[in-house]
């Protein structure tokens, strides 16, 4: 045996395994540097199915065969047995063309390599063991090829399922939606996007905000998209975008990044929240603040049954402490509407908290004193023609600037946060909580002495004593 030769053929059929990374070029590939080693013209790769049945996988050199790829096939009784052997008897194959040569290889237990030709094919070198090595090494690679393609159709499938839900999910969403490119060119956008523009999908696709809308309306958007790309930290402003006939619509405009599946940026996601008919509610519901704050006020009741009519007795009594101070009517119908509302904050701290049937521990009571700034924070943006954010933010500030939430002192404390401050004081020294019985009016009214100058307004101390002298009450009982 010519060793160097073996060599060669072995060496050259293992370089042109390892080269190919699909499962047809693999197979391809293979079969013609097998063909071209062995002197046969024609060659197959077939994947067992039972004993006598085997699928055709890949053909070079016979174009009927090739047809045959992805069927089953009878191999002839010659080729059935076991291991690598040469055949040198006619054999019947479902081609025009009459083989009396086959090289039969076994590549693993589950495919086969048959090499073919119409005469016999002389050999100068042992062509099965030289082929031998190689073979195990092929059917690691087509192993290999196989799962990672089919990996690759799981792969795709899913993405193609995910963006099949992912539009559907789109066009089901019933607020203006849509993704664009880090260009800021619209991607896609559904139905409720493309009816807010009174524009077509397609005439929309491609364009900037500044081609679909004036500059007062597309700028904003444009500032809010450069610095969510800046930050990549989500962004929302209120704006005003209009359609083609110009009808402007108020809007939040919320947007953030998305990204491709190795993780890079890929554009942003955009929605509009049309808020028109809230805004142009609030406008109307202006004119009806009274009633409005007596609602806000209300939603107190239901989260602490322990205090209700609270606000109405602060408000009260806060209305009759402005009334000896000389304020007048338009100042008091503030201060009336801010003692409403003083306590509104709460409802941002947990229920629980609240109604707890003991002492608040530290804990609890730090979130208890958010409630001033969660106030503020729910009034400061509707425009009331009165200080109400302020008056809810301060009215827990002490005096001597002892008090919270900024330590707030004096005259910088509004007057009328001053005068909620010792109403309140009054009122829930008065009632009835579940972790101590209720003050009595001079227990009461000692303790407003006690912290006169310190807590509280002296003169504002002063009046409310003076008031009480003369017999004010609050108009409901409390137990």
């Amino acid at each position: 045996m010519n060793q160097t030769q073996a060599l060669a053929v072995v060496c050259d059929l293992a370089l042109s395994i390892g080269r190919e990374n699909t499962l047809d070029a693999l197979l391809g590939n293979a079969l013609q540097r097998f063909l071209f080693h062995s002197g046969c013209p024609v060659g197959m790769v077939l994947k067992r199915c039972d004993e006598v049945d085997w699928l055709v996988c890949k053909v070079v050199g016979d174009h009927v065969l090739a047809r045959q790829c992805d069927q089953t096939m009878t191999l002839p009784t010659e080729l059935q047995r076991e291991g690598h052997y040469t055949v040198t008897t006619p054999l019947r194959l479902h081609t025009v063309r009459h083989y009396g040569y086959a090289l039969r290889l076994e590549i693993d237990d589950e495919y086969l390599l048959l090499l073919l030709s119409e005469q016999a094919v002389s050999h100068s070198l042992p062509l099965c063991q030289i082929f031998k090595p190689v073979l195990g090494n092929l059917g690691q690679a087509i192993r290999l090829c196989r799962d990672s393609e089919q990996l690759a159709t799981r792969r795709e499938q899913e993405l193609r399922s995910m963006r099949r839900f992912n539009e559907s999910l789109l066009h089901a969403i019933p607020i203006p939606v849509f993704y664009k490119d880090m260009s800021q060119r619209f991607i896609a956008c559904n139905p409720a996007f493309s009816s807010l523009l009174d524009l077509d999908i397609s005439d929309i696709r491609g364009r900037t905000a500044g081609e679909l809308w004036p500059d007062a309306c597309s700028q904003p958007l444009i500032a809010q998209e450069q610095l969510l790309l800046s930050q990549g930290v989500a962004q929302q402003r209120e704006c005003q975008v209009c359609n083609r006939a110009g009808d402007k619509r108020k809007i939040i405009y919320f947007c953030d990044l998305f990204y491709d599946p190795r993780g890079q940026r890929a554009g942003l996601i955009g929605a509009f929240v049309d808020i028109t008919e809230i805004r142009d509610g609030e406008a109307r519901q202006r004119e009806l603040l009274a009633d409005s704050v007596s609602a806000l006020s209300t939603a107190m009741l239901h989260r602490d049954r322990s205090t209700a009519g609270h606000e109405q007795r602060v408000s009260d009594l806060a209305i009759a402490i402005g009334k000896a101070m000389n304020l007048d009517a338009d100042r008091l119908e503030g201060l009336k509407l801010a003692a409403m509302v003083h306590d509104i904050g709460l409802i941002q701290v947990p229920a629980e908290i609240i109604t707890r049937p003991r002492r608040l521990s530290e804990c609890e009571f730090a979130l208890i004193k958010l409630h001033s700034e969660a106030g503020y924070d729910i009034l400061k943006d509707i425009h009331f023609p009165w200080p109400l954010a302020d008056i809810a933010l301060q009215h827990h500030e002490n005096i001597d600037g002892s008090g919270y939430p900024h330590g707030l002192k004096g005259d910088e404390i509004l007057l009328e946060a001053r005068i909620i401050r010792v109403a309140d004081s009054i009122d829930a020294m008065l009632s009835h909580r579940p972790f101590r019985r209720c003050y009595t009016l001079d227990h009461a009214l000692s303790e407003l002495c006690r912290y006169k100058g310190s807590r509280y307004d002296p003169q504002v101390v002063d009046v409310c004593q003076a008031l009480f002298a003369a017999g004010f009450s609050f108009n409901d009982r409390m137990e």
